[in-house]
């Protein structure tokens, strides 16, 4: 891989429009960068595959792949290149959406030389990633920002202390990779990691999984040690600690207090020269007080917690765990479709139960199913997600008809929904947008045009109605906008 220069920049450049492209490469050429051209999202993604620049210059609408999905792809890059958006329309709707995806600045064509170098070469400046960045990359945790910093940032200094940790999250937002990471950063890094799930074993099974027997403890016992012991210099991860049997819990107490045990059959206490991790999807206070788990217990475990937060929480890292999980597809199965923008909005109203791990192995599936560099389809999503997507738009548009003074005027939504005939003869995805644009259209018809008050209607932005009604006219769904007025 060529390997992007720190005296002369490089720089790529992306637009489908040849003279702009071309235009915005030699002018940054003379102003000493080096310049590589692309003239389209899925030849950059192609090129950022196999070189490094210093920052991305791209054109914000282009066919099939656009410059938010290049701006996607590179969240997965490490390190991330600097990127600037270009637009021939000024939209402070998507210049947002593009700032959350991490681009650095968003200019508005014609832009001038000087414009744009003097953008290039601040955002360039500061791309020297301070160390908790490097640390974030260097564990592979990836995210946005608005979490993940703070999360990093309390993980690293929980690492370099022996203290018990705590984590809770739901199923699936990767507790057991938050672990092992805190044990690779540890003074204990050079141990043994061990790992013992609490669910799933009798008491009696789990007993002899953490603190081993001695011979003679049962017909047939010769000896054997438990995770405890041979974990010892090293750290201890206890999964799933919300399902540990009542009848343990006073004897991992005791083992967290006093830092000893004693093997099943045994008579004398060993010493645990052990770091302890516990996980639980389960709010371990709430169990507490309710009387499922013992409160001292709880006590000595909550040292320090680091909870996760579900996906459906933090829905801006869809976009950048996509891509994430694109390079693992990649790299396991030699493709991996690419997800256009619309698909990306239906993911984000999916709620998630499986979170992070539900993504990933949609992204393999799809790498599977699905040639390499294709487009993802709604109609190509796993049945529960195409029928949760089509009952949550059926059902989430029903509050925006309700409340306001001209709200009595408003069909149902089960009115302007299409037809079982519709979806099965135009697809999910194109029967969904059909749908939204016939609730657009009808708020506007109901507030003669008045974009402010369709959105107060629709209880949405104005700017999010403008980006839509956008996007369906150019998708023929809904004609040309007459003069309408904006206030």
């Amino acid at each position: 891989m060529n390997h992007a220069s720190t005296i002369n920049p490089r720089v790529l450049v992306v637009d489908d429009d040849d003279s702009a492209r071309n235009f915005v490469a030699r002018a940054l050429t003379r102003q000493g960068f080096q310049t590589s051209a692309s003239e389209g999202g899925r030849q950059a993604i192609s090129l950022l595959a196999t070189e490094s620049f210093d920052a991305i210059v791209c054109d914000l609408l282009m066919p099939e792949v656009d410059g938010l999905d290049v701006l996607r792809h590179c969240g997965s890059l490490s390190p991330r290149p600097p990127f600037i958006m270009l637009t021939a329309h000024g939209n402070v709707g998507v210049a947002v959406d593009a700032m959350k995806l991490g681009a650095v600045d968003f200019l508005e064509k014609p832009v001038s030389p000087t414009e744009i170098d003097a953008a290039l070469r601040h955002a360039i400046s500061r791309t020297k990633a301070p160390k908790s960045t490097r640390t974030r990359r260097k564990l592979g945790l990836v995210g946005s920002e608005s979490w993940l910093r703070p999360f990093t940032e309390l993980l690293e200094k929980v690492a370099t202390s022996d203290a018990v940790v705590l984590i809770e999250g739901e199923t699936g937002t990767g507790k057991s990779a938050v672990a092992r990471q805190i044990y690779q950063l540890s003074g204990r890094a050079k141990g043994p990691f061990l790992a013992v799930n609490c669910a799933n074993m009798t008491n009696s099974l789990l007993e002899n999984e953490l603190f081993g027997h001695v011979k003679g403890a049962f017909t047939g016992a010769v000896g054997q040690p438990g995770k405890v012991e041979k974990a010892r210099g090293g750290t201890l991860f206890l999964d799933e600690i919300g399902e540990l049997p009542p009848d343990l819990q006073p004897k991992l107490l005791q083992l967290l207090q006093e830092r000893s045990f004693t093997p099943v059959g045994g008579t004398t206490a060993k010493d645990a020269d052990v770091r302890f991790i516990a996980a639980t999807n389960r709010e371990l206070e709430q169990e507490a007080l309710a009387g499922r788990f013992r409160p001292d217990l709880y006590y000595r475990l909550e040292v320090v917690k680091l909870t996760i937060p579900p996906l459906r929480q933090r829905l801006e890292d869809i976009p950048i765990l996509l891509e994430h999980f694109r390079h693992f597809a990649v790299d396991e199965h030699g493709r991996a479709p690419i997800f256009p923008r619309d698909t990306v909005e239906a993911l984000g109203r999916y709620p998630w139960p499986g979170n992070v791990r539900e993504l990933e192995n949609l992204v393999s599936r799809l790498s599977v199913m699905l040639a390499d560099g294709a487009p993802v389809q709604i109609e190509d999503l796993p049945d529960r997600m195409r029928n949760n997507l089509a009952v949550e738009m059926s059902t989430s548009d029903a509050p925006m008809m309700s409340g306001g003074p001209t709200a009595s005027h408003v069909p149902p939504p089960t009115s302007l929904a299409p037809s079982l005939d519709e979806v099965e003869s135009r697809g999910l995805s194109l029967a969904v947008k059909t749908y939204e644009a016939r609730i657009i259209s009808n708020a506007l018809e109901i507030t003669k045009g008045n974009v402010k008050r369709a959105a107060e209607l629709l209880q949405m932005k104005r700017t999010t109605l403008i980006e839509k009604r956008k996007r369906l006219t150019e998708d023929g769904l809904l004609p040309l906008p007459a003069v309408t007025t904006e206030g």
